[in-house]
């Protein structure tokens, strides 16, 4: 068998007690670095929501809204800032602590001592102010709108004067009428009026003469009907003894009514002494 060299537990025992110290040490330094990560990591959220205190927006008036300028990028490793939160200056990370590469520790939020809010305790979150309208600038080169005027009414035209008729005339004037094809004028109850008809009797083709009693008083209102081969050519009403007539030439059978009792007569155009007695 062979023989065993003589055991020297001097040199080993203190390499390995140095070596149990180095990583004791580590260790300690390990908790230490958690620990102090830890502590950052609790303190962080609480600065985050960190905010201004409150203050009650004063009426602005309204003015035209400034052109958007576009806002720097955050630096690498900072956090973007929210809208409607004022963004607190960078944190500063304390000089003991020392962190190894592989981890990062965001920055804490360094506040006024008078608005950091006590441990434990969540500051209010306030709302953002309303954003305030911009008038909306007006469009160059475009006319404002004009109304229209009003609706001239035409001038009223002037109206024709009304023409009034002349009264027929009476009864009894002495004028010529018109009966159907027939024209006649009657008359001569006084002595001018015969004249007149005397001086008339060359423009009528027959003449008629109505009187009463064996003196011959001239009558007057004396209904007259003209008949041609059994019809009516036309009818008037005598205002005087004596009737001038006008007729297309023929015969015509007349028949004279006064006083509900009637006289008939053949009476051809060109007879001028033609007679009608009572």
């Amino acid at each position: 068998m062979p023989q065993l060299l003589p055991f020297a537990p001097t040199r080993s025992l203190k390499v390995v007690e140095a070596r149990l110290a180095r990583r004791s040490r580590v260790k300690r330094l390990v908790l230490a670095l958690s620990a102090g990560v830890i502590a950052l990591l609790a303190l962080v959220p609480a600065a985050s929501h960190a905010q201004a205190p409150v203050v009650e927006p004063s009426p602005v008036p309204a003015t035209p809204a400034a052109p958007a300028t576009a806002a720097p990028a955050p630096a690498p490793g900072t956090m973007a800032p929210t809208p409607g939160v004022a963004t607190p200056p960078a944190a500063t990370v304390p000089p003991a602590a020392t962190v190894p590469p592989s981890t990062t520790v965001p920055p804490a939020a360094t506040m006024p001592p008078e608005t950091l809010p006590a441990p434990g305790i969540t500051a209010p979150a306030t709302a953002a102010p309303p954003p305030t309208a911009s008038p909306m600038p007006a469009p160059t080169g475009t006319p404002p709108a004009v109304p229209a005027p009003p609706p001239v009414a035409a001038p009223a035209q002037p109206r024709p004067p009304l023409t009034v008729p002349s009264p027929p005339p009476p009864r009894d004037a002495m004028v010529p009428r018109q009966a159907g094809p027939v024209s006649y004028i009657c008359g001569g109850v006084a002595e001018d009026e015969q004249v007149a008809l005397q001086s008339q009797a060359r423009k009528y083709n027959m003449s008629l003469l109505f009187t009463q009693g064996a003196r011959g008083e001239y009558l007057s209102d004396v209904d007259v009907r003209l008949m041609r081969g059994g019809r009516e050519v036309a009818s008037f009403v005598a205002d005087g003894p004596r009737c001038l007539l006008k007729a297309p030439s023929g015969t015509y059978n007349v028949r004279a009514t006064y006083q509900g009792r009637t006289r008939t007569m053949s009476v051809s155009t060109n007879s001028k002494n033609a007679q009608m007695r009572w």
